[in-house]
């Protein structure tokens, strides 16, 4: 006898798992009083585009199902006619959708915004039978990475991976008395709510901070009197900006960055480098105003002779060429980091002698303005990759403020930042204890609490 079944743990074709649970498979878990509890979406042929309506029965997208949440991202409907026509394919608020397109298995639960939804082609539709299984406990388990990783083993495939029922139906999941179902969701479903609450707490911030940037940047902060306190703009004058403070003038980018400095493209390894190497920069080390130095390659020996421009501190990192939405990129730099350097497609700003506050000038390269005047200026042939030239970059137009002004901008912007930096390590935070809880909780290795007045009811199978 093992050291686990000593235990009180048994192997099952759901792996280890205590003797008072049992396994079963999605055909069990689907609610055997609807005979399309457990369904694929219709056939390409018998929902097209010729289908869709501007108004009737909502159809839920791939693009909809999220890991784990409904991502409502598309607005698609058909006639609830086509609806009916479909009844196998109808699926309602509270059940589980899952996806048959990589990510694979990916689920959520379907919105109870209407009353009734159709899925695409490529959906999965799981009604749990909640006499004998808790859903939430279900969707914690189906949102695992034990489970996700055996969804994956068993789709088909060579460029985009798929699954269907067949394959869903030889997944057994772990299930404990109902009673401890009830439990473990419970305290999986707590996780999820303190992540949703931090998820909702980034996205005001976020807006927050686009909506300062459009205010600061357009009508300032104002003056401080001889007690330091400060005074809004009062005058305010037309300009190729719009309305600005009459205080201020109109330049462009090139009046405060003298130069802009890239690297040379290198041979590279996607690894870590080791103490006695060096670094070369992705492209992605620039990503939503966050400069992410970790984002690196390895540097050959034989190849560090030709890096040149390593990362300096006080500096703004830009992106010169990426894709359409990410050309442009920038973050200011805190900290040096001798040992990067970068490659071709970044630039690195050198400061101009005019006074100004280069935190504040990376913030405003980041604002809304800035970036859609990248965006028109960017030039490329492919669909995937653009560039912006330097004399484009450098003629964008921009205010010229006092230093005092900018600084004190750039003091307001850095503490939202702040504060979302903070919000992002919380997260980080949850999922990392979520994962840890799902792992542990979802294979019997940590129990919940057992109801002393429970009499157990289930049989135990083995796999």
């Amino acid at each position: 006898m093992s050291v686990l079944e000593k235990l009180g743990y048994r192997e099952t074709k759901a792996g280890w798992i205590p003797n008072a649970w049992r396994i079963a498979s999605l055909d069990e878990i689907a609610d055997p009083d609807d005979k399309f509890s457990f369904r694929g979406g219709p056939f390409g042929s018998d929902l097209k585009s010729s289908d869709y309506t501007s108004d009737g029965v909502r159809v839920l997208q791939l693009q909809d199902i999220g890991e784990g949440l409904f991502l409502n991202k598309s607005n698609i409907r058909t006639s609830i006619e086509k609806a009916d026509s479909l009844v196998a394919c109808n699926v309602y608020p509270g059940e589980i959708l899952f996806a048959k397109m990589a990510p694979v298995a990916r689920c959520c639960f379907v919105p109870s915004t209407e009353t009734r939804y159709l899925m695409c082609s490529d959906g999965i539709r799981l009604k749990v039978n909640e006499k004998l299984f808790n859903k939430q406990y279900i969707f914690h388990t189906l949102n695992s990475p034990t489970f996700r990783a055996e969804a994956e083993s068993k789709s088909t495939g060579s460029t985009r991976g798929r699954i269907g029922l067949s394959e869903l139906r030889a997944i057994f999941l772990p299930i404990p008395t109902l009673y401890e179902q009830k439990k473990i969701a419970a305290i999986l479903t707590t996780v999820d709510d303190k992540l949703d609450v931090i998820s909702r707490q980034i996205e005001t911030t976020q807006s927050l901070k686009q909506g300062l940037m459009q205010t600061l940047f357009s009508r300032g902060v104002g003056t401080q009197d001889v007690y330091g306190r400060w005074e809004p703009h009062t005058k305010f004058k037309d300009s190729e900006l719009g309305a600005i403070p009459a205080a201020w003038e109109v330049g462009c980018v090139a009046d405060y960055i003298s130069a802009l400095r890239s690297g040379v493209s290198v041979n590279a390894e996607d690894r870590e480098i080791e103490a006695d190497e060096i670094g070369v920069l992705k492209v992605s080390s620039v990503l939503r105003g966050n400069f992410i130095p970790s984002n690196h390659k390895a540097v050959p020996p034989e190849e560090k002779c030709r890096v040149s421009e390593p990362v300096l501190s006080g500096r703004i990192i830009i992106s010169r060429a990426n894709t359409p939405a990410l050309v442009g990129e920038s973050a200011y730099v805190e900290t040096a980091h001798p040992e990067l350097f970068l490659p071709d497609k970044l630039w690195q700003t050198e400061p101009s002698d005019k006074p100004h506050s280069v935190k504040w000038l990376g913030f405003y390269l980041q604002s809304p303005f800035v970036r859609d005047e990248i965006s028109k200026a960017a030039t490329g042939t492919s669909g995937s990759m653009k560039n912006i030239a330097k004399p484009a970059f450098l003629s964008i137009p921009m205010p010229l403020i006092p230093l005092h002004e900018q600084k004190h901008i750039a003091d307001i912007l850095s503490e939202v930042k702040l504060k979302t930096r903070n919000l992002h390590e919380q997260q980080k935070h949850y999922q990392t204890l979520k994962r840890g809880l799902m792992q542990k909780l979802l294979t019997g290795e940590w129990r919940v609490s057992l109801d002393p007045q429970a009499q157990p009811t289930e049989t135990a199978h083995t796999a």
